[in-house]
């Protein structure tokens, strides 16, 4: 619930909570305590109807369903044309086959149809809610008008039949505008939620660069990692789309059609889509450069590609459900944890490999992709474990055991924020409140490809991990134990965590969050 439904709701418990307590009828005190009922139903009669136009947002939500039959119709379309057989010829300045731009043009339709058709839903959801809110006011407005009749033009002198009949119905009006509120938050709560989410998605166009065609923007968009859902595995974040296409217009001539050429020599979309991501990680031609000669013995192959520069990928096989830590983040056997108190450090070096695939490369490879000396997995570990330490070595006081919430944010700003152009701010989570007001930036910021740092705690210790991921009414988390798990929201704002951890950890009680 919103700040502001919370206010609306505590004075409308607080209303009640006068109306139940008011003192019983007899005498001069029962005279007194009638005009003191009537002062508060005057009160609630004066509470505002939830906002909101149902009938308006029902025709946006036909709207929404039309488009998705019409693009549905597109989807069928293009993928017709795919099917044909496409001959292997280039297309835009990003080096596209046509094959693979009609392949992603019909993915991005047959996206496009699905989330017109939840924004549909997701609307009519939202007019139904408010709907029902507005109905439940009015017929708390109109108990609250029929107790006001009971006590008739002189409360004070109203029988104590008549007097009993008209608490009973104010207490059953302020009880209905209570529910008003509560449907009419969860309605504009929920749609919300989805309907940021679905802005999330919509990502081709968030590539705004004058040097990239419409059919190269859509092909590095769809672009995913092996292993998974095509839509839970893109290798460019929202946040990469923006900052690479910055950064490509901001380029010199000479620079950018060196860029363009490494982009025309790639492989594959999922090579191409990672130079993308170097650039967006705000790495100079050079360094890109060095990098594209390193993975582009590799460009063909996706399910490589993912082990050296994505450590974090969703499989088919991963459970969602609650407190399942099956999830593995690990290269070959080797998994991404921690060892001793370094959590901080750990959650934040997994988080810095995630959105720097050069960063991600050193770490799998030292620089020697292809080579067994170097690339394998007790090699990765190794230099996994000289950067936890480097991390960690920033507390200032070397004999202190764990990081504080300080030393994360530096070192977020350091490690991740350098390369996703985010400044990171600690933000203190009190309360079930807190907890709620921070949710919508939590669910921003994942969405964008900006991982959130949380601090939990029990009575006795304290854990860091990494919120990654927003997934309807679920967050997913990076517990630098070498796994992901999800967690509801309601889970989070009710300081019950465990399920990403254990039971001795169950309380958020801090985020890092980018600006």
């Amino acid at each position: 619930m919103t700040s502001l439904g919370r206010d609306r709701k505590k004075e409308l418990d607080d209303l009640l909570g006068d109306i139940d307590s008011g003192p019983l009828w007899g005498g001069f005190t029962g005279e007194l305590a009638k005009l003191q009922l009537a002062n508060k139903i005057e009160d609630a009669l004066g509470f505002a109807e939830p906002k909101g136009d149902p009938g308006h947002i029902a025709g946006k939500a036909r709207d929404y369903a039309n488009a998705s039959s019409y693009v549905s119709t597109v989807h069928g379309d293009v993928k017709a044309v795919a099917r044909a057989g496409l001959p292997a010829v280039w297309v835009g300045e990003a080096g596209s086959k046509a094959s693979d731009v009609t392949d992603a043009a019909a993915y991005s339709a047959d996206q496009m149809a699905e989330k017109f058709a939840k924004a549909g839903r997701e609307l009519q959801m939202l007019s139904t809610g408010i709907q029902d809110a507005k109905g439940s006011h009015s017929r708390g407005m109109d108990a609250l008008h029929a107790a006001r009749g009971y006590l008739g033009d002189n409360p004070a002198f109203a029988s104590d039949d008549e007097a009993a009949k008209a608490k009973a119905a104010a207490q059953e009006g302020v009880r209905m505008l209570r529910t008003a509120v509560e449907r009419a938050e969860d309605a504009g709560e929920r749609a919300a939620r989805e309907l940021d989410k679905l802005t999330s998605e919509a990502r081709a166009g968030k590539l705004d660069s004058d040097h990239l065609s419409a059919a190269d923007r859509i092909t590095l968009a769809d672009a995913a990692a092996h292993g998974g859902d095509r839509d839970a595995n893109e290798i460019l974040t929202a946040n990469d789309l923006r900052r690479s296409g910055t950064r490509l217009d901001e380029m010199s001539e000479s620079d950018r059609k060196a860029f363009d050429g490494m982009l025309d020599g790639a492989k594959s979309p999922e090579e191409r889509a990672y130079l993308m991501k170097a650039l967006a990680s705000g790495y100079d031609l050079d360094h890109i450069q060095d990098f594209r000669d390193q993975i582009h013995p590799h460009g063909d192959d996706p399910a490589w590609l993912q082990q050296h520069l994505t450590p974090i990928a969703s499989r088919p096989e991963d459970s969602k459900a609650y407190g399942n830590q099956d999830a593995d983040v690990s290269f070959g056997p080797q998994r991404w944890e921690q060892e001793g108190p370094t959590c901080v450090a750990m959650s934040t070096v997994t988080a810095h490999a995630a959105t720097d695939p050069l960063y991600a490369l050193e770490l799998t490879t030292g620089g020697h992709p292809g080579d067994p000396e170097y690339d394998n997995p007790a090699a990765f570990e190794e230099r996994m474990r000289d950067e936890e330490t480097r991390v960690y070595d920033v507390r200032d006081d070397k004999d202190q055991e764990g990081m504080t919430d300080d030393e994360s944010e530096e070192i977020a700003d350091d490690e991740i924020g350098e390369h996703t152009g985010s400044d990171y701010e600690n933000r203190e989570l009190d309360d079930s409140g807190d907890r709620e007001d921070a949710l919508p930036e939590i669910r921003d910021s994942v969405n964008a490809g900006r991982p959130v740092p949380v601090s939990v705690r029990g009575e006795d210790s304290g854990h860091q991990m990494m919120i990654i991921g927003q997934e309807g009414d679920r967050l997913q988390i990076y517990n630098p134990w070498g796994f992901t798990t999800w967690v509801s929201e309601d889970d989070f704002i009710n300081g019950n965590m465990a399920g990403a951890s254990d039971d001795r950890l169950p309380t958020p009680t801090s985020v890092r969050l980018p600006e």
